[in-house]
């Protein structure tokens, strides 16, 4: 259960990165190095909390995550968006999939 937090989270800087890297390649790499630290030492030190998290629940907020960042990476590849708009993308995608669930 931990190790699909880690990963799932792994997962999700590696986009928000591979989208950095054309603007700075030293703060992609440095951002990286910062986050991969943090997320294992949050990991560790919130190992019991995160097994308590029931997987279902876990996926259908990840997955809500990573599609509302991967439509903001494609949307910003026509036109320039605020990052602000991610709330509101995650929020829409919540309902997505709480619709896709229940039907």
């Amino acid at each position: 259960m931990v190790f699909a937090v880690s990963a799932t989270e792994a997962f999700e800087a590696a986009l928000v990165i591979v989208a950095l890297i054309p603007k700075s390649y030293f703060s992609a790499l440095s951002g990286t190095l910062i986050a991969g630290g943090s997320v294992v030492a949050l990991t560790i030190a919130l190992k019991d909390q995160i097994a308590k998290i029931r997987l279902p629940h876990l996926k259908f907020v990840l997955s809500s995550l990573l599609f509302s960042l991967g439509t903001m990476l494609g949307i910003e590849i026509f036109m320039d968006m605020s990052e602000l708009f991610l709330l509101a993308l995650f929020v829409a995608w919540l309902g997505i999939n709480y619709v896709l669930i229940k039907v």
